[in-house]
């Protein structure tokens, strides 16, 4: 039975809050639309198509904060006893009031993003600024909106039951929504600490994008968003699952634990345990990150569970004398200390699991996790690399059971340092994935294997784009000089150009991998194509024979390669940085010039300034190692 009453109590208290949303949403999409429109120099460049194109990220906050306070509002009666009191005394049962609440705060909600819709069809269907969107846009716009504004509010109800206290209910609220996806990323993170070779990556990914709405919705709202109906069925059926458990909850609610944190007894514990947990693996991983030793991670894993127990237990008892029960922090201590009793025991048997060769049917090898071809940060024409051949497998396997046993490393190794992500597709449909960083420098079977990959056919294709694009897309070549001197220049011969891509491709297949070098005498090549706009990158140096003599043939070396004499002089700073030496010795110049560096690990290296008299100086400081210095110069940077 509707009451009258409660729907004009509820919309007095939150109604304004409906009102600036629709004020909010007609600004960000209808009103800004028509400026964009009505300004007509601009208007060529008005982005067609999706109505997120227009501030998502507001839009996406909006989305995230609105349903949130309106519920928040709605239910605030639960927090204050005497209010409360009041509203359960009257002779209004409690699954009326609570479809009532739920049911007004939906419509508060409905109106400002329904009025809007309507406005952009009204748009669309009378005005020239139709070109730019049509009714599927506003229709998918109007069906998100509504989703994710729903989700919110039946997660801020759920969260309103539980809790006694206004505070609590809008902190439990984001920490309801977030937690799957914060909670599997802490776990996630967790395991690559304990197990070597975990991919973190690999499932951080599906973690952070696809168990929060909030994250989920991030990432969507955006131009040429891909909604999962997978997750969109998950995600309702969630909400149908928090719109249940809602409604048993407030039937089975003490009205008079209204300054409670939380106000059922038997959530207590999953609320002091999981502080305690998440706040446990946070703090282990926070060690792991500032300290390689797994002795820091331990003492990681009490000191947070400690903070976070003490926390819990603060905020159920509204007090910091926590101390009388440290009972229940022993059963998590001894809970925690079987759990990695139960790792360890399995430990051994997850590292060291390589599937067989037989049961493979393809490997993904790469640095790092590109594993799909759609993903974003994937660069033009870099393919991910799978391996197919028998032979190609067997080296991953190789590789893979030595690096097993090669010790850990972290990005600060100053060294020569690989970084693996591999992925075996193995022929009953499951997939084993593994990520190491390690060290060549120590293990010359390791490194050797990694050599024999990298100089394969397979994997320059994969990770070169010249080989992933035809010639006779590319319209025009951009060759610039690196490092030393600014030049440039520009390609648009179709002979030429083909000429330079089948010398770059071959001099890639000639090039050594063990063969690295620190020259810094490097050039970079631009492909541009019609192609999506997109355009591809090349590198090349003066061992590159075949590359560098179409460009001799072509008289554009020349204007690209630096010669001593295009050097006036060259600015050399010691180490400390505290004296500086001027050189205009050619010959000096020189032997400088076959020596420099991009980057010297030696603590006693010099940095080199060059000027130049021929071309533009990229102003880049460069390096030279300290025994690659003439005597006299050596001399003037110790006095």
């Amino acid at each position: 039975m509707i009451k009258k009453q409660i729907i004009l109590h509820d919309v007095r208290q939150v109604g304004w809050l409906s009102v600036l949303y629709f004020l909010a949403l007609l600004l960000i999409l209808p009103i800004q639309i028509i400026i964009q429109y009505s300004d007509l120099p601009n208007r060529e460049y008005m982005e067609k198509g999706d109505l997120f194109l227009y501030i998502p990220d507001v839009q996406w906050l909006l989305s995230i904060t609105v349903p949130v306070l309106l519920g928040i509002l709605l239910l605030r009666y639960l927090h204050k006893k005497q209010v409360s009191d009041f509203i359960h005394s009257m002779p209004i049962k409690r699954a009326s009031l609570y479809h009532h609440h739920l049911i007004v705060g939906l419509i508060l909600l409905f109106i400002p993003i329904i009025l809007n819709a309507l406005i952009l069809i009204g748009l669309q269907a009378f005005t020239g600024i139709g070109n730019y969107f049509n009714g599927m846009h506003v229709l998918s716009w109007l069906g998100i909106m509504l989703f994710l504004n729903t989700f919110m509010l039946l997660a801020t109800v759920f969260t309103g039951m539980i809790t006694g206290m206004f505070s609590m209910h809008f902190v439990l609220t984001y920490i309801l929504v977030l937690l799957p996806a914060g909670l599997a990323l802490l776990l996630i993170a967790n395991m690559s600490i304990l197990f070597v070779g975990y991919p973190m990556d690999y499932y951080a990914d599906m973690a952070i994008f696809k168990f929060s709405p909030i994250s989920y919705f991030f990432v969507n709202f955006a131009p040429g968003s891909d909604f999962s109906w997978i997750v969109m069925s998950a995600y309702a059926a969630a909400g149908l699952l928090l719109y249940l458990a809602a409604f048993w909850l407030y039937a089975h609610r003490q009205m008079e634990a209204t300054s409670q944190a939380i106000v059922f007894p038997f959530l207590r514990p999953v609320f002091q345990y999981g502080v305690t947990f998440s706040f446990m693996m946070a703090g282990g991983y926070y060690f792991h990150i500032a300290s390689s030793s797994f002795a820091w991670v331990i003492f990681g894993y009490v000191a947070g569970s400690l903070i976070g127990f003490i926390i819990a237990e603060a905020i159920l008892n509204k007090t910091w004398r926590v101390y009388s029960n440290y009972k229940s922090y022993l059963i998590f201590a001894i809970s925690l200390a079987v759990v990695l009793i139960a790792v360890n025991l399995v430990k051994e048997n997850y590292e060291n699991k390589i599937p067989s060769a037989d049961n493979i049917e393809r490997v993904y090898f790469g640095d790092t996790y590109t594993y799909t071809e759609d993903r974003e940060y994937l660069q033009p024409g870099i393919k991910p690399l799978y391996f197919t051949d028998k032979q190609d497998i067997e080296l991953v396997r190789d590789l893979h059971e030595q690096a097993i046993d090669t010790p850990r490393v972290d990005d600060w190794y100053e060294g020569n340092l690989r970084s693996t992500f591999v992925v075996y597709e193995l022929k009953n449909g499951k997939k084993i994935a593994r990520s190491y960083t390690y060290s060549l420098d120590d293990n010359p079977e390791l490194k050797s294997l990694q050599h024999k990959i990298e100089g394969s056919k397979a994997y320059k294709y994969a990770n070169n784009a010249v080989f992933n694009i035809e010639s006779d897309e590319i319209y025009a070549v951009d060759v610039q000089s690196n490092n030393i001197k600014q030049s440039s220049t520009r390609i648009s011969d179709p002979e030429l150009i083909h000429a330079l891509i089948e010398a770059i491709k071959k001099d890639i297949e000639l090039k050594d991998p063990q063969a690295y070098s620190e020259e810094a005498l490097t050039y970079s090549v631009d492909l541009m194509t019609n192609k999506d706009q997109d355009y591809y990158y090349a590198n090349f140096d003066d061992s590159d024979k075949n590359t560098i003599k179409v460009l001799q043939d072509a008289g554009l070396y020349d204007d690209l390669k630096v010669y001593s004499e295009d050097i006036s002089s060259i600015d050399l700073e010691d180490s400390e940085r505290n004296n500086t030496v001027t050189i205009e010795d050619e010959d000096v110049i020189k032997q400088i010039l076959d020596h420099i560096t991009y980057y010297s690990e030696e603590e006693d290296s010099a940095f080199v300034t060059f000027n130049l008299n021929r071309g533009q100086s990229m102003q880049d400081e460069l390096s030279i190692e300290y025994d690659d210095l003439p005597e006299s110069i050596k001399n003037q940077l110790e006095e």
